[in-house]
């Protein structure tokens, strides 16, 4: 390409002057008046003027310069014994790096994979081993019980062999009152020693031995939950045959508090606080308790008209009992009234007993009616009841 200072015919380096005389001497040659219309000439004189007011100009000159000038590319340095190229270079560094910090991130993967599973395995080891080392220990202590057990149980038989129940008993309590599947024998000697208990014990109570039929009772009170009714009721008998009043009572209380609530219960207890306790106050609050549960018994039996159809052959003996115990606390109560209400209805339901016109007589006496207690009297000679004469003058 043809530039500027080839068409003035200058150097680069020439000078402003220079450029100024190059410019008149080929404006000379080409300008058009000299040249009659020559176009090719014409076209030469533009561009000597365009060259010459480019270069004239220092600004212009100096853009053009630039414009002109060759353009280097900077490379960065290598030394002269690798003359690689550094972009190639540079790529397939980066290539070597990425696939480096993959091939990297795939070991440190696996390295955390594996000390995961390590740490894994280990915790899972550790939690075998130590329930491995509780089962063997809990095994361990559970045969040391078991033998301590076996101890007591041989002690117990030894007790039970020179006749001492309440030492028996009392090793055999030590085994917490329960007995483990592995313990048949211990199992099958408790039985055996609770039935011989109660069998003696219901022997002499029927025999009327009651110190020995409390001794078994007591024994069956200490080592057992003793709910049993009918053991409970002969052994309030066996306390009042003994004249231990309070003990007899608290062996019926016990029937109650188990729900057990009859006749013959307040029955029992009205005369202990009567005869024994000589109370009686408490004693009319269970007869009059008694009544309430004879009345409800005899509805149930034969509804709203019991007081027709009842026998005394209906009855146990019991509820004559309770009237005629009623009567008499009603009399110790100086209620004399009540008695006489209450031996109306002994009369009529037992009327071949003599007992309830006794018991008239002295409620007579009472209110001073000397003539109806003379007559009462009489009548409970008459049935079988004597007693000393002084209702008939």
């Amino acid at each position: 390409m043809t530039s500027l200072y080839d068409i003035l015919g200058i150097e680069k380096t020439a000078d402003s002057q220079t450029i100024k005389t190059a410019f008149k001497k080929k404006a000379l040659l080409y300008h058009p008046d000299k040249n009659n219309g020559n176009l090719k000439k014409e076209e030469i004189f533009k561009k000597i003027s365009t060259a010459y007011q480019i270069l004239s100009d220092p600004k212009s000159r100096a853009n053009y310069d630039l414009s002109i000038a060759p353009r280097t590319i900077s490379y960065p340095y290598t030394s002269p014994k690798k003359k690689n190229n550094p972009y190639k270079y540079h790529s397939i560094t980066s290539h070597f790096r990425a696939s480096k910090i993959a091939e990297i991130d795939h070991k440190a993967n696996r390295k955390s994979t594996l000390y995961a599973f390590g740490f894994v395995f280990i915790i899972a080891l550790f939690v075998v081993s130590v329930v491995s080392m509780r089962d063997a220990y809990n095994e361990k202590i559970f045969f040391e019980k078991l033998a301590v057990r076996k101890s007591i149980f041989y002690q117990a038989t030894a007790f039970y062999a020179d006749g001492k129940l309440d030492a028996t008993l009392s090793k055999l309590s030590e085994l917490k009152n329960y007995i483990l599947p592995y313990e048949k024998d211990m199992e099958l000697f408790e039985n055996k020693i609770y039935t011989e208990l109660i069998a003696q014990a219901t022997q002499y109570h029927q025999d009327n031995s009651h110190q020995k039929a409390l001794a078994h009772f007591n024994l069956l009170e200490k080592y057992t939950t003793f709910n049993e009714i009918i053991l409970l009721d002969w052994q309030a008998q066996a306390y009042r045959a003994t004249l231990q009043g309070a003990a007899a009572i608290r062996s019926l209380e016990k029937i109650l508090l188990l729900g057990h609530r009859t006749v013959y219960t307040y029955v029992e207890l009205a005369e202990i606080y009567d005869q024994l306790m000589e109370d009686s106050e408490t004693a009319l609050i269970y007869y009059e308790k008694a009544n309430t549960y004879a009345q409800k018994y005899y509805e149930t039996l034969y509804g709203k008209a019991y007081a027709i159809l009842l026998k005394s052959t209906d009855l146990p003996e019991s509820h004559y009992r309770l009237y005629n115990g009623l009567a008499k606390t009603y009399l110790k109560t100086n209620n004399p009234f009540q008695a006489l209400k209450v031996t109306k209805w002994n009369i009529k339901v037992w009327p071949k007993k003599g007992e309830a016109h006794l018991i008239n007589a002295k409620a007579h006496l009472l209110l001073k009616a000397s003539r109806l207690a003379c007559e009462e009297y009489l009548i409970a000679l008459e049935k079988g009841m004597w007693t000393e004469n002084i209702f008939c003058n």
